[in-house]
């Protein structure tokens, strides 16, 4: 499984990142495949690397960077323990492109979690608490009774179509797959006949 990991990084303190490492190790010890890679990168130098150099890890464009992970990804875990205004955002366009999101807060009830998280009411979102201690049953829970939201197919299509897409994947600054789920998801709409509960 492709999996998105991301905290808080600009407010984390020693023991936040020594928590996130963890869960990085963790989640690749159980074979799955960090899609952010530089995020763990970024960690582990942070003591040692300046706010320039860390620019220089993501690039110019970071949004466009971040949501292009979070995309490829079967699902995203965010540590959320400490608030933040980014994983906000990419908890949210996570949700948006129906990737599973498991946040994930130390030592905390409901009353710990920041509100916008605890009164939103979705399916692929999960909530849970943990502890150093039962940190790996939580994340092994979580993998074996993973939420299947989008199934994954191969279409072939001419060049001409390709073409057009490539034109409109730079034009909208989109993947080429998220505007064909655009089209469909259009069409879908404006179609009276078709009832997904059947």
């Amino acid at each position: 499984m492709k999996v998105y990991f991301v905290g808080s990084y600009s407010e984390s303190s020693k023991s936040d990142i020594t928590t996130y490492l963890k869960i990085i190790d963790l989640i690749k010890k159980s074979k799955h495949k960090i899609t952010n890679p530089y995020f763990e990168k970024i960690l582990l130098e942070k003591k040692r690397v300046s706010d320039d150099k860390m620019n220089d890890y993501l690039k110019n464009n970071v949004y466009k960077l971040l949501t292009s992970k979070i995309e490829i990804s079967d699902c995203v875990i965010a540590e959320i323990s400490v608030p933040s205004v980014s994983l906000g955002i990419q908890i949210e366009y996570a949700l948006n492109h129906k990737i599973p999101v498991l946040c994930l807060i130390h030592n905390g009830g409901d009353d710990s979690l920041p509100l916008i998280i605890r009164d939103y009411k979705n399916t692929l979102l999960l909530k849970s608490y943990y502890t150093s201690r039962n940190i790996t049953e939580k994340l092994e829970d979580f993998f074996s009774n993973f939420p299947k939201s989008r199934i994954k197919f191969n279409m072939f299509i001419n060049y001409e179509l390709d073409k057009y897409l490539s034109f409109l994947s730079k034009k909208e600054k989109t993947p080429k797959s998220e505007i064909i789920r655009k089209i469909i998801s259009a069409k879908m709409s404006k179609d009276t006949s078709f009832d997904s509960n059947k």
